[in-house]
């Protein structure tokens, strides 16, 4: 029984260990950036944002603000779109080292005659994961 309760507990503690771990994904974090902006979700985007270390600390500030701007003339092209129907991803294309990759994120709204927006997003992997790159 002990043993049961033992390997039992060191799974539990691994699966927690993978979901809380920093390591994620380009995919994963261009589809949290997405989801952010069509979302009008700043904190959310800001999560997703790499932000250099050695960036002025009211660089953070300033980028918010402007940020909050975008996202609603973001979400305003959504609603007179009618919404958003999908959005499809490329795959990543990768440099050399696998530092930096760029993807592409087509947003299909629900208006037939509604032009599709294309984004390119460009990530870098950094000590805290892939972060998007301004």
């Amino acid at each position: 029984m002990q043993i049961l309760r033992n390997g039992l507990f060191m799974l539990l503690t691994a699966a927690l260990l993978i979901a809380c771990s920093s390591s994620n994904s380009p995919e994963k974090v261009a589809k949290e950036y997405i989801n952010a902006v069509l979302a009008n979700d700043i904190d959310g985007l800001m999560n997703t944002l790499y932000i250099p270390a050695d960036a002025h600390k009211d660089q953070e500030t300033l980028m918010r603000g402007k940020l909050t701007m975008m996202l609603a003339e973001a979400s305003t092209r959504v609603i007179s779109q009618g919404g958003v129907k999908e959005v499809t991803y490329s795959k990543p294309e990768y440099n050399a080292e696998k530092t930096r990759a760029t993807m592409a994120a087509t947003i299909h709204y629900k208006k037939d005659n509604a032009p599709k927006k294309e984004e390119t997003i460009v990530l870098v992997d950094t000590k805290d994961g892939w972060k998007v790159s301004l």
